[in-house]
């Protein structure tokens, strides 16, 4: 252990070095973990609709599939169309296609890329670390991926740590994280963690920035009105009504007065029987009503506003929370969709940058990695494609692609013919200015007529 503690103190630059004395030693404040970010995951487990809202996400994140392309002649030198590592999703998701369809790229569904994205990790499958990495990165806005090697330095699987536990990140003239989660505490090389973060706009230096550390406000206040909620109803929170009593009496010990009307008042109106009964009280005797009031607070038009806030920050439709005040068949189904193009689809973004740009370097540089679409086709959309009469301006496949099928080799190339009384292009404009005019018709004759 202290050889251990010795090298972690000379990896983060506090022990003198072979070529000089010691220089700058403390660990920079700056690298350390945000403040707040153990409680935030903390709330993550206490708090019941911060979790539901980030599940919603984080499930519907880790269940796309993975791709993985390369080149189909890797011998033959030659420029990848830039679209194939595009930003955007539609243009990546054409070129992909047209590559694969030209035989210039094939997809490899066992590739060992798709192997370590699906069990990296004996105990835990990808899925699970999958889910919680999202977790970690709407939270906190960081994941940290503490990489696995094996005998020969090839990558085998990681563990996910939480963002608290890297107590520092790599710092100028110091290239290490130092960990300290579970038994272990100590330093470990840059080259073994990967570091996914939303890049904060102060400091893009600096540590992640996420949803969950600007929500700690709403957070807290959400957690006060439950807790003084609960206590209200399992201790009363305040006595109903304070009874005073005044003897006149010289010398009268008060407790006892007390405890006697206390007494005599349990013995006259115990049970619910005695209810709307009339109390004859001694003189002296005075009473105080005390009331929480929670309409007055209007506690649960807050509290449903902040529930509201905090869903509408991860772009989370109500429905999908179980919210169905104000949903109809046609916001139920479009809910599904809302989340995954305003929600899920920016986060396989991140996620698909980030692994291209660190991961795939260190198994296979030539590798493409893509994810399946997550949007789901939406129903009307469908129906309205499928009932709607086609037009000679598209062919039948090309239909059949907008509305989720494959194209079928028997209509390759077809299109549907004009309809009745439609020119070129079926536009009845164009119809009626081909059409041959009437001539005109010979009124000589119809002079004098009525």
């Amino acid at each position: 252990m202290a050889s251990l503690f010795h090298r972690a103190l000379k990896a983060l630059g506090m022990l003198p070095a072979p070529r000089g004395p010691l220089v700058h030693a403390l660990p920079v404040v700056s690298f350390s973990p945000r403040r707040g970010s153990r409680e935030v995951l903390r709330a993550y487990k206490e708090n019941g609709w911060l979790r539901t809202v980030v599940d919603t996400v984080a499930e519907a994140v880790a269940t796309p599939r993975w791709r993985v392309y390369k080149r189909a002649h890797p011998g033959i030198l030659g420029v990848l169309d830039p679209r194939l590592k595009s930003a955007n999703p539609a243009l990546r998701t054409k070129a992909l296609k047209d590559a694969t369809a030209s035989g210039e790229l094939v997809e490899l569904p066992d590739h060992e890329l798709l192997r370590l994205l699906e069990a990296p990790h004996p105990r835990y499958p990808g899925r699970a670390f999958r889910k919680l990495g999202q977790v970690h990165v709407d939270l906190v806005g960081e994941a940290f991926l503490w990489l696995r090697r094996d005998d020969t330095g090839r990558v085998v699987g990681w563990e996910v740590v939480p963002p608290h536990r890297v107590l520092m990140t790599p710092a100028p003239g110091s290239p290490y994280f130092f960990i300290s989660y579970n038994l272990f505490s100590g330093a470990v090389p840059e080259t073994d963690v990967l570091w996914f973060k939303h890049l904060d706009p102060e400091n893009p230096e600096d540590r992640g920035s996420g949803a969950g550390m600007a929500l700690g406000d709403e957070l807290d206040t959400a957690e006060a009105i439950s807790r003084a909620t609960k206590a209200t109803f399992e201790r009363g929170g305040v006595p109903a009504a304070i009874v005073g009593v005044d003897s006149k009496t010289q010398g009268a010990d008060m407790e006892e007065v007390v405890e006697d009307l206390e007494k005599k008042y349990k013995e006259a109106f115990a049970g619910p029987g005695s209810a709307g009964k009339v109390w004859f009280a001694p003189a002296g005797v005075s009473l105080a009503q005390v009331q929480v009031n929670f309409r007055e607070l209007q506690t649960e038009e807050l509290k449903k506003g902040i529930h509201d806030f905090i869903r509408q920050n991860y772009n989370v439709p109500p429905e999908l929370v179980g919210d169905l005040s104000a949903s109809n068949r046609s916001t139920a189904e479009s809910a599904k969709y809302t989340l995954a193009d305003f929600a899920v689809l920016p986060r396989m973004e991140f996620w698909r940058s980030w692994y291209q740009h660190c991961l795939v370097p260190l198994v296979d540089r030539d590798a493409i990695l893509d994810y399946d679409d997550p949007r789901p086709q939406e129903f009307e959309r469908t129906f309205r494609l499928m009932t709607t009469p086609p037009t000679e301006a598209f062919t039948f496949n090309e239909m059949r692609e907008l509305v989720g099928y494959e194209p079928d080799p028997a209509l390759a190339g077809k299109r549907a013919l004009p309809l009745p009384g439609a020119g070129g292009g079926n536009n009845p404009q164009s119809a009626s200015a081909n059409a041959t005019p009437n001539p005109p018709r010979d009124r000589s004759g119809e002079e004098g007529r009525v």
